[in-house]
């Protein structure tokens, strides 16, 4: 028998994903109450998220630790592969690691540049706001550009994969708090690919129903 724990800042972003590829795999994560010191003492970083893996057969229980928030994705991905999470050929496989290389960089970085501030995360700078808005929007731009065939639904082949859930996952708070209908005018395929994501019951079950942004919500000066 095994069980799998997750410990992360609670709300936190990356660690929905990990939470939604579980619903859509069907594997029961529970999520810890977040323990910052045990964290830090388990994680070969010092930093959250961790998945606790406890194997108990009739030796004891044997338990590992993994760390890092898309290693953690991919392995609850990866436990029911007729789920198809991480795609269902080798290169679909590499699609989606492609995806989610692309999300650490081009996305997650301008997205809580711009949003950390909003939350009190981080000092306001003019200069990083403008260039974080100017980033993700051309992040937003790719993907825009490969969901330009109405009819693509997913990012990787035909059905969701953690490719869909990972990106969702980062652009839940930069479009909840910060990127109006004017700013996301011209992504209306990123748009609307997003809000079939997180308007299925998977996504629901881990970040409830998301409310687009209606007016920036600006950060103190």
């Amino acid at each position: 028998m095994t069980s799998y724990k997750l410990h992360a800042v609670p709300g936190n972003f990356r660690a929905f994903k990990t939470l939604i590829a579980a619903e859509y795999a069907g594997v029961d994560v529970a999520v810890a109450e977040y323990d910052a010191a045990k964290i830090q003492a388990a994680s070969p970083t010092g930093k959250a998220p961790i998945l606790e893996v406890s194997s108990t057969t009739s030796d004891g229980t044997t338990t590992t630790t993994l760390f890092g928030s898309n290693a953690i994705a991919r392995h609850v991905s990866r436990l029911r592969r007729d789920a198809g999470l991480m795609g269902g050929s080798l290169e679909q496989m590499a699609e989606v690691d492609a995806w989610l290389e692309f999300c650490d960089h081009e996305i997650e970085l301008p997205a809580t540049v711009w949003v950390y501030p909003v939350c009190g995360y981080m000092p306001f700078h003019d200069a990083a706001y403008a260039k974080a808005k100017k980033d993700l929007g051309a992040a937003l731009a790719v993907l825009e550009k490969h969901l330009a065939d109405g009819n693509k639904k997913c990012l990787v082949g035909k059905q969701m994969t953690l490719a869909d859930i990972s990106i969702a996952s980062a652009l839940v708070y930069p479009f909840k708090l910060v990127c109006d209908p004017k700013y996301l005018k011209q992504y209306g395929n990123v748009v609307r690919w997003f809000t079939d994501c997180v308007g299925q019951e998977e996504f629901k079950a881990v970040i409830g129903d998301v409310v687009m942004c209606k007016k920036e919500i600006a950060a103190k000066r």
